[in-house]
């Protein structure tokens, strides 16, 4: 007899401590795990009734009402583990998560039909008789037929259901599912051909343990949870990027006729007290543009779109240029700014440079807005190993220093410290920034500050030296700003303008004007197909963004005519987020201006494609 139910004794033992570690760890309300959980006490109801029926069986043979009380008990279990089963199928299938019984009756119509169905053969069952045959070793009665039809019937609408909608479950528990159908399948069919092998508590058994260890494992249905809020934060993520190039692309729009009718005013005689407030809005713009290029900093680092540019440069020259801007921050205030080394400094070093400015740029410009008197000074100190240099700078400032309790705060964006200091303007992003660059360079960043008192802030970063030659004067050292003092005599070029935003086109013509150019302003891409058809221009400015038919469009559709087309197109556009210059070369654009549109780099390109040399 031990021998007849040892595999049950082996089946119930393990689905036992399976079922004790599944209730240990975490619980997942969903409805489908509710389910799983009767699937797992069922089992073991039935392992309990499969091996109590066989122990009655062989010891009880005279008592008839107790063999078929028993048999009529176990078949009950197989049928509620069926339908527990075929309920744990169906909601597998569903596309929607549910949480309790009462929403997927109202929800699902196949869950609603199957929860009738099992109740209509639950009654059938009750009331029909099961029973024994000990000289055939072999169970009897109508209720045994009901319960091998549901198994069989079942297991077939299970599987043509799977086959059909696949694609609804995932892939793994689609075949997870299919295999302990099969098993199930397997498990009657065997107990119905050889009826003296007693295998359907076993079978079951085996299909529960396989469903946990494929599907209803806590660790998976975690790491289920994981992946879905990996997608979903992606998807805010990719969301968060297009909002922010779209209001990049959108404040950049008229971003471009506040500072372009700015500088066009601004290069023309004005009354003084007139050319002080156009001064006054040029400035309030530029820090506007500072702030939009500041967030999309911060999101272009944060995504790991920003890239490291190593090539040589002149540690000189980026000093000078941020020795400019620094002396005109300063304006009136009554500091003294001041640039020192230590050490011999190499003339061309490895690194990049754009990073470095920044790093630079952000740290002295933190210290004009906090130091109302007083002294800022750049220190720049470096100590040669081999073919290495290990530069250390210094930005000592005066200012208001920062609070204790703030200073854990320093580096956190979109934190702004002495809030009470309201004429103080930006938006807590600066020194973020800061600490991501030098991090992304493989340097540190440190600082000490008593408050009221002043700040240091000290960077530290390896670079390679090109050129061990020391610079002389650093301090001193003067890079010419790049203006345009002298507009060339455009008068026999003739430019094309192509936005569908009369604003910009007429701040486009402003800064065209001093050029003399025979200018022809149209608003859009088909437009541009009809003035080009018939006659050759000397450049075209051609916007991105525009309805029907965009620059991009318009210029695939120049390039494909017949005779050729070997006119010049700048790309002219609001776009300013990481690559888009790239891009746009790479679809054919010969050069990319961006709004706000630079006086300098306009200079620069009319040059270039104009074959005009430089002043």
């Amino acid at each position: 007899m031990y021998k007849d139910i040892s595999v049950q004794v082996v089946s119930f033992v393990y689905v036992f401590i399976l079922s004790s570690v599944y209730f240990l760890k975490r619980k997942y309300n969903f409805l489908e795990s509710k389910v799983y959980k009767g699937l797992l006490v069922s089992t073991m109801i039935s392992l309990i009734l499969d091996i109590f029926s066989m122990y009655v069986v062989n010891y009880n043979m005279s008592n008839l009402v107790i063999i078929e009380f028993v048999s009529k008990l176990y078949f009950i279990s197989l049928f509620v583990w069926l339908s527990l089963f075929i309920f744990y199928v169906l909601l597998n299938k569903a596309n929607v998560k549910y949480d309790n019984f009462a929403i997927m009756l109202k929800k699902s119509i196949l869950c609603k039909m199957w929860f009738v169905i099992s109740i209509i053969l639950m009654i059938l069952l009750l009331f029909s008789n099961i029973g024994y045959m000990a000289s055939n070793e072999v169970y009897y009665g109508n209720g045994v037929f009901i319960v091998y039809g549901l198994a069989i019937v079942g297991s077939l609408l299970l599987l043509i259901l799977l086959l059909f909608n696949n694609r609804k479950i995932a892939n793994y528990k689609n075949w997870s599912i299919l295999i302990s159908i099969v098993i199930l399948c397997m498990s009657f069919f065997i107990q119905m051909r050889f009826d003296g092998i007693f295998i359907l508590g076993s079978g079951i058994s085996l299909i529960t343990i396989f469903l946990y260890f494929t599907v209803e494992n806590p660790d998976i249905k975690y790491i289920e949870e994981l992946n879905a809020l990996k997608d979903a934060a992606e998807e805010a993520n990719r969301a968060k990027t297009n909002f922010l190039a779209s209001m990049s692309h959108e404040i950049r729009t008229p971003m471009n006729a506040i500072i372009g009718l700015s500088q066009s005013i601004l290069s023309n005689d004005v009354p003084k007290h007139i050319e002080e407030d156009i001064k006054n809005i040029n400035k309030a713009g530029d820090t506007l543009l500072e702030i939009v290029n500041n967030i999309l900093d911060i999101t272009k680092i944060e995504e790991g779109k920003t890239k490291i540019n190593n090539k040589p440069y002149n540690l000189a020259d980026v000093v000078a240029e941020i020795n400019n801007i620094i002396n005109v921050s300063l304006g009136e205030k009554p500091i003294k700014y001041t640039v020192s080394t230590i050490g011999n400094i190499p003339s061309v070093l490895m690194g990049d440079e754009v990073k470095i400015y920044q790093i630079l740029m952000n740290l002295l410009s933190n210290s004009v807005k906090y130091t109302e008197k007083g002294n800022i000074k750049l220190e720049i100190e470096s100590r040669i190993f081999g073919n290495k240099a290990n530069l250390t700078f210094k930005v000592i400032d005066t200012g208001m220093g920062i609070k204790k309790s703030d200073q854990d705060k320093i580096f956190v964006k979109f934190e702004r410290l002495d809030q009470e200091q309201k004429n103080i303007q930006g938006t807590g992003l600066g020194l973020s920034i800061t600490k991501k660059l030098v991090d992304m360079i493989g340097g540190k960043i440190s600082f000490e500050s008593i408050y009221q008192k002043g700040t240091t802030f000290v960077v530290e970063l390896e670079q390679e030296i090109v050129d061990k030659s020391k610079i002389v004067g650093l301090d001193s050292h003067k890079v010419k700003k790049k203006t345009v003092e002298e507009h060339f005599d455009g008068s026999n070029y003739e430019i094309l303008l192509v936005d569908d935003n009369l604003l910009n086109l007429k701040v486009a013509e402003k800064l065209l004007k001093p050029y003399n150019f025979k200018i022809t302003s149209i608003k859009s891409g088909l437009e541009c197909l009809n003035y080009t058809k018939n006659k050759k221009y000397d450049l075209i400015l051609l916007d991105h963004m525009m309805p029907e038919m965009d620059g991009i469009q318009t210029l695939y559709n120049l390039k494909k005519r017949a005779n050729g087309f070997n006119t010049p197109v700048v790309v002219l556009t609001a776009n300013a987020i990481e690559g888009s210059k790239e891009r746009y070369l790479r679809e054919g654009f010969c050069a990319y201006l961006s709004k706000p549109i630079n006086q300098v780099e306009l200079d620069e390109i009319l040059r270039k494609w104009l074959g005009i040399e430089s002043e």
